[in-house]
């Protein structure tokens, strides 16, 4: 269940944040700003109860890095928003990032459970 709350933070600060650019694009500042303050106070809601089993680090690396990845596709396909060749490196850079925190997570899961 942890992993659908993490999920669900990731997807929860994905959409306030885009849908925040769509609100206040059209000149509905107190609605915009509204909506991604509900859905990024409900992403934290998800993400602290992902933290019960999900170790901190690779959680809020996880919540960061592949909901920016997913905001820039959003920005690209749905807000026509250009991404450069260092915007787009830096997110491989990124995923990159997530992976080796993931790894060490489990290499460190493994070296415990080979422990006892």
């Amino acid at each position: 269940m942890h992993w659908v709350f993490l999920t669900l933070a990731i997807l929860g600060e994905v959409a306030g944040t885009s849908l925040m650019k769509v609100f206040i694009s059209e000149g509905y500042l107190i609605a915009g700003t509204a909506i991604a303050m509900m859905a990024v106070g409900l992403s934290y809601l998800f993400l602290s109860r992902a933290t019960i089993r999900i170790p901190v680090t690779f959680a809020n690396a996880a919540w960061e890095g592949i909901g920016m990845v997913l905001i820039a596709f959003i920005s690209y396909l749905w807000l026509q928003e250009q991404i450069s060749m260092v915007q787009a490196a830096g997110i491989v850079l990124s995923l990159v990032g997530i992976a080796v925190i993931h790894h060490g997570y489990q290499q460190e899961e493994t070296e415990a459970q080979e422990a006892v």
